[in-house]
């Protein structure tokens, strides 16, 4: 298969089935050139990297902070357990990506959630894995590429890694969205208030109220979209799925408390739902290190939201914003 027929079938097989997503076409680099030409002159002047991995970033310089560990975690537009592919099908890419940076010293946890419209540098491979290029376009394509999921979970986390210049990623955990009424009837349900208007989404949820999400309501939640009322952009499908999370862990942590194995049950319910090269034990301990408050910091990139010609939405992150982000989580201010 060419690169211009995959290209051409990506965009054929997801009009057909109306899911939103960005095409691999030129406009995106040229969108991305423009807004961030200005950022990332300034940025050329300003950051100033030695040998060492030092940093001179506006008249600071910063190092690599040690002992780190860090982990990618991606929910994956897929409703079923994880199998084997014979034939894409133009599912698999990511809808939801979180980045978790552990200080192994203090056990303390930071993370930032990456816009899966964010336009970076994305490899784009054939379906047995081998390269083609390298072309700027959504991140949530990265996972798309090929038919085997581990290398669909590589090619994510390298996505990943280049936005954030260069960082090492040790673990990645790439969940199937068929698991989120598992997860959530599991946990006992989550608590959420309705912010937006669900009609014809799922009219259980009525606006203003306070309800324990159970089954398809979960999912409904955490995913609707484009056929949301009051806004269907993805930043705002963002700011619910980051509610859901904060009901999530109070109910996980209440399980918890019920039951200290509850983390390796939960790990066993996702594993046929799940990619990932973290084991149940390391699995285990990071879920309860989340649940009791190591958790710092939820950091944000900044950027400008716009539409590409075809009028699939693009998020272009400011390069400064950017910056800020990469130094928090992987460096410290010289002493």
């Amino acid at each position: 298969m060419t690169r211009y027929r995959k290209k051409s079938e990506i965009k054929r097989i997801y009009a057909k089935i109306g899911i939103f997503i960005a095409i691999l076409a030129a406009g995106f680099a040229i969108i991305s050139c423009i807004l961030g030409m200005a950022d990332r002159q300034s940025l050329k002047n300003t950051v100033q990297k030695n040998e060492d991995n030092k940093i001179l970033y506006q008249g600071t310089a910063y190092v690599p902070r040690g002992n780190l560990e860090t982990y990618l975690f991606a929910g994956i537009d897929d409703p079923g357990k994880v199998e084997q592919i014979s034939e894409y099908d133009g599912s698999g890419q990511c809808d939801v990506l979180i980045l978790l940076v552990r200080d192994r010293s203090t056990d303390q946890c930071q993370m930032v959630t990456i816009d899966r419209n964010t336009i970076t540098p994305v490899q784009s491979l054939e379906d047995d894995g081998s390269y083609i290029s390298t072309d700027d376009m959504q991140i949530s394509l990265a996972h798309a590429m090929s038919l085997d999921h581990i290398t669909r979970a590589e090619n994510t986390v390298q996505a990943v890694s280049t936005l954030l210049n260069g960082a090492r990623i040790d673990y990645y955990a790439m969940v199937n969205m068929g698991a989120i009424q598992t997860v959530n009837d599991l946990v006992g349900g989550v608590t959420v208030t309705i912010q937006d208007d669900f009609t014809g989404v799922d009219d259980s949820l009525k606006k203003g109220e306070t309800v324990t999400l159970t089954g398809s309501q979960a999912e409904h939640f955490i995913r609707g979209r484009m056929t949301m009322k009051d806004d269907d952009t993805n930043q705002n499908r963002m700011a619910r799925q980051t509610q859901y999370e904060d009901g999530f862990k109070t109910a996980f942590r209440q399980k918890c408390k019920e039951d200290n194995t509850f983390p390796l049950q939960m790990y066993h319910v996702l594993e046929d739902y799940m990619t990932t090269n973290i084991n149940a034990k390391k699995f285990s301990r990071l879920s309860l290190l989340l649940t009791d408050g190591r958790e710092v910091g939820r950091l944000s990139i900044d950027g400008k939201y716009g539409v590409d010609d075809s009028d699939w939405q693009t998020f272009v992150p400011d390069e400064n914003s950017l910056e800020q982000v990469i130094l928090t989580l992987f460096y410290e201010k010289q002493k």
